[in-house]
């Protein structure tokens, strides 16, 4: 092993709390009584099917930035707010910059850095993830995007595009992520995966996500101690 890399959302940062958190300044959000916790679902729902339609070719590229603000715009729809500021629905996209870590996210990532490359490999876009990491203090040695290959994961580009980019071997490449659509496709391609249990990540909504049945080559409900826990992976 010589890079470990990271999803972002769920994995590392705790998009549910923030995005609630955030959105409770919004004073059109406290006039309707509104559960935000139903937005923020509502609007996360949308995230993987606006992917699939980039990868697919059904939609141009864009950046996650502005797939957000799209979808943001449907789920207001759907949810009958119809007199939204601009300055509003660019806070609230704006708020994904702003996440707050998992406890165990940042020390993990130092820990790792003595001995290894660490790396992002998020479908956010690249100065999303800077301020993001800015915001965090999640001290990564590279920055890898969607953005860089023009697709989204779980399109394996994304993942063979940044293993190419530091010169190394899929095989010498592990993937850190909370989300067994995404380590699936980093297997299929040659990876190492380590899957991440983050079980507050959905909140009470999480039956809603669908994930494939797939077996990591580690399984792990924390990122404390991660240089411990990777010598359990077998070769």
């Amino acid at each position: 092993m010589k890079a470990f890399f990271f999803d972002i959302f769920g994995t590392l940062v705790d998009w549910r709390s923030s995005i609630i958190e955030g959105a409770k300044n919004l004073k059109f959000f406290n006039k309707r009584g509104l559960k935000l916790e139903e937005f923020v679902i509502n609007w996360r729902r949308e995230y993987q099917p606006i992917l699939n339609q980039v990868n697919d070719n059904t939609l141009p590229w864009r950046t996650l930035d502005e797939l957000h603000e799209y979808t943001l715009e449907k789920v207001l729809k759907k949810m009958n707010f119809d007199k939204v500021s601009k300055k509003d629905k660019k806070y609230l996209v704006m708020l994904w910059h702003k996440i707050k870590p998992w406890d165990d996210s940042c020390i993990a990532i130092d820990q790792l850095n003595k001995n290894y490359i660490t790396a992002s490999l998020s479908n956010g876009n690249i100065l999303l993830q800077k301020n993001l990491f800015n915001y965090t203090k999640l001290n990564f040695d590279f920055i890898f995007s969607a953005e860089h290959f023009k697709k989204y994961k779980p399109n394996k580009l994304v993942y063979l595009g940044a293993a190419s980019m530091l010169n190394l071997n899929v095989d010498e490449c592990v993937l850190v992520a909370s989300h067994k659509n995404d380590l699936y496709a980093a297997n299929r391609i040659g990876m190492k995966t380590i899957y991440i249990n983050r079980k507050d990540e959905y909140g009470s909504f999480k039956s809603d996500f669908k994930e494939k049945t797939f077996s990591a080559d580690l399984e792990i409900s924390s990122l404390k101690n991660i240089n411990d826990s990777i010598k359990k992976i077998k070769y």
